[in-house]
Order: structure tokens, then sequence, then C-alpha cells
């Protein structure tokens, strides 16, 4: 592989910068940027690539890393360019939190500034990543999401759900959900896309059991909610009427789509049992429903 090219140190101050590990592709950041902004104007050289995501502002790179200004896990940066949009300086309370407010205490960055940044803080929560701040210097490390978005045409019945996810989340128990929203009348009519025969009958019946309830009530149903305690880590599934659907999906026609929300708390940063054991669900579930899976950031995910 080439050697990349490197960063002048004055350019790498006076932008933001991507900084990324060793062993992240080019192509990982450009697909990031394109599922966010898919009419990104994209200009590539030999080594290098230039993705316009909006008039004036730029993601570039990748450079090598600039050793002087980063830590010693950084080999790779892209420059954020955009024009300075800040607002007033942050309060003295909201300081000394980290992230992105003391990273720009002077004056909060607004407008097309703003989404670059926070582009940026996505593709590096993503990708293992943090973002060094023009001016201050300072390096923000967004903490990884582990949580799960799917989205798909097919609704399941509160036990049917309970009955796919209990081979991952022993113990998963229906739980009240208070300000649910009525899930259109549409969204049973999905097929299921579980292979194992006896499964698809037991969903069917589940299903028509369902169906027939639905014909004496007005409501087809409302969202519901799902929990359960695994060692030391809660895992939560939320089920209802999807509202909008991010970028990356924006081709998907929402009627009658549902979103399911798997998501793990513990106390710090999740386990990797507990990450697998997340996975884990989401395939099960993806494997019943179908559709597609995103994450918090609205980035797709491979559950493999």
């Amino acid at each position: 592989m080439p050697a990349l090219p490197a960063l002048d140190a004055a350019r790498a101050r006076a932008h933001h910068l991507l900084v990324l590990p060793d062993g992240v592709a080019a192509t990982d950041v450009e697909a990031l940027v394109l599922s966010r902004f898919p009419e990104s104007a994209v200009s590539r050289s030999a080594a290098q690539a230039r993705l316009e995501p909006m008039a004036g502002c730029a993601v570039t790179g990748p450079w090598a890393a600039p050793a002087e200004l980063l830590p010693a896990w950084a080999a790779v940066v892209f420059t954020l360019e955009a024009p300075v949009q800040r607002g007033g300086a942050v309060p003295r309370e909201l300081q000394g939190r980290g992230g992105l407010l003391d990273a720009f205490a002077d004056g909060e960055p607004v407008g097309q500034e703003r989404e670059l940044i926070e582009l940026g803080l996505a593709a590096a929560r993503r990708l293992g990543g943090a973002i060094r701040a023009a001016g201050s210097g300072m390096l923000m490390t967004p903490e990884h999401r582990v949580d799960l978005v799917v989205y798909s045409p097919v609704w399941l019945h509160p036990d049917a759900l309970v009955h796919v996810l209990e081979r991952h989340l022993p113990g998963v128990s229906l739980s009240a959900m208070d300000d649910g929203a009525a899930l259109p009348s549409d969204a049973v009519t999905g097929p299921s896309l579980i292979e194992d025969e006896g499964e698809r009958r037991w969903l069917a019946a589940e299903a028509a059991a369902y169906d027939a309830a639905a014909l004496e009530e007005v409501e087809v149903s409302e969202s519901y909610g799902a929990v359960a305690r695994v060692d030391d880590a809660i895992f939560s599934i939320a089920v209802e009427a999807a509202r909008g659907v991010p970028v990356v999906l924006s081709g998907i026609d929402l009627a009658g789509l549902i979103v399911y929300e798997l998501r793990c708390y513990a106390d710090g940063t999740p386990t990797a049992a507990a990450v697998a054991r997340l996975d884990a669900a989401g395939r099960e579930l993806v494997g019943a429903v179908g559709g597609h899976v995103v994450d918090d950031d609205g980035f797709l995910v491979d559950l493999g």
C-alpha cells in the first residue's frame, strides 16, 4: 500500500480532523458520508477522495496522521472543512463535562459547521476514532453505541416477540409503554422470513389469533415493549409504528412500517458478552421479521 500524503501542520491545526486508527479504509469513511448525504459530490485522485456533503463543506483524505498533534494510536486523518459558524459562549455551568461543549467553550458550532462536526463524530463512533477540534485542539472521543434499530414491514404480536427473543434474552417479558401510538392497520400483513417450519406455524397461529381479535376492536394495537435482565445488563425492546426513517433508508415505503428498538443498559460500558447477546437477539428478530438494521446514528448495520 503506498504511503499516505502528509498533512501540513498548519492546515491540520486550521481544520477539524476525523482521526482514525490503523485498518480503517477510505471507502469506509466514504460509505458513511454518503449514507447521511447521498447527494454528496465526490472527486477522487490516486490516493485520496474529496466529498462535499453540503455546499462549502468537504471531507478530504486520507492523510497520514500528524504525529505531533495526535496520540500514538492515530494512523489516518480526514479533514472536515466547513465555514466557521458559532453561537454564543457555552455557559460556565455546562463546561467541564467533556465533549463538544468543552471543545468549543468560546462559541458552540451551529449551522453547517455543526452538521459536519456531528457527521464526523458519528463516523468516529462507528469506526473507533475521534475528532480533533480546530482551535482548542481538544480530542473528542465519542462512546461506541451498541443499540440496534430494526425497520420492518412485519408486526409481531407481543407474545410472538417474546418467543422469538427468549433464546438469546432468557427471561424476557412484556412491559408497559405509556405513550405508545396506534399501529397502522396494514402493519400485520407482511410475511415472516423464519425458515424453520415449526417456528413459522407458531407465528402464523399467533398472527391468526391476533387478526381474529383485531376484527372486534377499533384499533389494531398500540406500541409495546419488553425487557430482560441477563447477568449485569438490562435489555429493552420497544415496538411501535415508524414515524420516519434514517436518510439511508429514505427509499423505503413508510406505509405499515414498524420499528423495533433493541437497547442494552449496563453499569458503564456494556461488556463484549452483552454486545454479542444484543447482536444475536437482533439477528433472531431480523430472521423473523426481515427489514433493515441501523444504529442510532442512522448507519446501516450488518449483523452477519
